[in-house]
């Protein structure tokens, strides 16, 4: 190529007049987010006045990186299929902008990390209490079905007379009902009890999985621990890391090393019940821990079709659906 353009001088001198003149034009945004595999994770943990058993092996969290696509970055992505494009409508619902979307991000990676470190203290014998005010709305999808019910700053109390206090309560409800299915629910507008109708969707981007089709966050959710466990989790947002940030919270607390040395990798939401909800971005996540030479990879169940194909014969590649079957699946995979 070197050698091509050395001797047409004049196209050389075209293509590069042509890039300078179109290279401000490819910073400006397009209406795509992008999504791309992101640096696997290895969480710092602190834990005070409790005993804690250091371990060998790694349990890695996995992340993507999501922003606005520019020009350059849809045109890379067209070429790479380790990055995806969604609409933007997609990412950001009606009336959420991109510093509200990073924002919410972020709360739901700190109400993640509370309900991780519950569960994990649960699944360990220790006595957990926890309350909320309930589920504020934050934002609505273009197709939502409650687009003209539920407005922004609604805060949701019940689902069918049956009290919901935080966001992870809310979505474990949902999960026992049905696409489809048809819901009342209770809230408080403008200091007004509220009730309203709406039949369940399939959701966004977890197929089978229903939806009523907002954005929520938990205001003023607390857990009460017997003793401080503290994540850095540093500038990551979302609930994804759920399921790993609670096997690393228990594997500290545990005295047999769970990893037995080896790496192990995973994704998936988790909810005070322990059970363990699908993501986004899995294809980017698997490519990520395969890189960082994983020889186990955890998914949520839904996820595993996606996630399968990449599997071989130096990466196993297992669907899980709560935090009780991760923990099998860990112990039988390392005790190989």
């Amino acid at each position: 190529m070197k050698t091509f353009f050395n001797k047409n001088k004049v196209l050389k001198i075209a293509l590069i007049t042509y890039l300078i003149a179109i290279f401000p034009f490819g910073f400006v945004k397009t209406e795509y987010y992008f999504m791309s595999p992101g640096p696997p994770y290895q969480w710092e943990i602190e834990i005070k006045d409790e005993k804690i058993y250091d371990f060998d092996g790694n349990l890695y969290q996995l992340t993507v990186r999501r922003d606005e696509a520019n020009y350059f970055v849809y045109a890379w992505a067209n070429l790479n299929s380790q990055i995806d494009l969604y609409p933007r409508e997609v990412i950001l619902p009606d009336g959420v902008t991109p510093q509200e979307l990073s924002e919410i991000s972020i709360q739901n990676m700190i109400t993640s990390e509370n309900v991780a470190i519950a569960v994990a203290l649960e699944t360990l014998g220790y006595d957990v209490e926890s309350e909320g005010d309930g589920v504020l709305v934050v934002g609505l999808l273009d197709d939502s079905p409650v687009k003209d019910k539920l407005y922004k700053n609604d805060l949701i109390t019940s689902i069918n007379n049956q009290i919901v206090k935080s966001s992870t309560e809310f979505i474990s409800l949902l999960k026992t009902y049905d696409i489809g299915d048809i819901v009342e629910i209770g809230l408080v507008r403008n200091e007004e009890d509220i009730t309203i109708k709406t039949t369940l969707i399939e959701h966004v981007e977890y197929e089978n999985e229903p939806m009523v089709g907002f954005l929520a966050s938990t205001p003023n959710q607390k857990f009460v621990y017997p003793f401080e466990v503290d994540i850095n989790t540093g500038n990551v947002g979302g609930p994804s890391a759920g399921m790993m940030m609670a096997l690393n919270v228990y594997n500290l607390l545990t005295e047999n090393d769970i990893t037995a040395g080896n790496k192990i990798a995973g994704t998936g939401t988790i909810e005070i019940d322990g059970s363990v909800g699908p993501v986004g971005g899995v294809k980017q996540k698997v490519i990520a821990a395969k890189r960082a030479n994983a020889s186990l990879i955890l998914v949520p169940t839904a996820n595993y079709l996606e996630a399968s194909v990449f599997s071989d014969e130096n990466t196993s590649i297992v669907a899980v659906d709560s935090f009780e079957e991760a923990l099998d699946v860990i112990s039988d995979f390392s005790s190989r």
